[in-house]
């Protein structure tokens, strides 16, 4: 799968994940978009593909930036 259309996909994802709450963040896997997630119940709000590209859910728990 091109740079382009992963690249796309994951600006739409961001777009259409930011309403769930206990999404942290999307990502670029090999092929797939890696949507990474505070728990497994919030997996499964996670649509399987998004403008055709596969989805992975990636169990995190809460992402909290470092300081600086």
């Amino acid at each position: 799968m091109d740079r382009i259309r992963l690249d796309r996909a994951k600006a739409a994802a961001k777009e259409e994940l930011r309403g769930i709450p206990g999404v942290e963040g999307v990502g670029i896997g090999e092929g797939t978009l890696r949507v990474y997630v505070h728990s497994a119940g919030v997996a499964s709000l996670v649509p399987p593909e998004l403008l055709g590209v596969p989805v992975e859910c990636i169990v995190t728990g809460s992402v909290v930036p470092l300081a600086r």
